[in-house]
């Protein structure tokens, strides 16, 4: 490949990209499903279902324009395990009720 064939390509994918987009788009596609199922199942009524355009990464966004995520304390970081152990825990003994009432029968 020449080097005017290289700046031709390099031009053609500036004006419209081929693969990454594209890839990027499906797998955005795809997460946007998965998004979708999980709030039809375990979502509140009415919920807003999501676009694959809200999984599309913005790669030419400006960096001031980026917020910088909040940090949790270490108090709401116990707080959030200690609510997943304690639903854990619920359904391991629920399990158990289960398994006993099968033995009973």
């Amino acid at each position: 490949m020449t080097s005017y064939q290289l700046s031709e390509w390099e031009a053609y994918d500036r004006l419209d990209p081929v693969g990454e987009w594209r890839a990027d788009f499906r797998i955005a596609s795809l997460t946007s499903a998965v998004v979708n199922i999980a709030r039809s199942v375990w979502g509140k009524r009415g919920i807003k279902m999501s676009n694959p355009i809200d999984f599309m990464p913005e790669w030419d966004k400006v960096d001031d324009e980026i917020k910088e995520p909040e940090r949790q304390s270490v108090e709401e970081m116990k707080r959030i395990m200690l609510s997943t152990a304690l639903a854990h825990n619920k359904r391991i003994e629920r399990m158990e009720r289960l398994k006993t009432r099968k033995r009973k029968r």
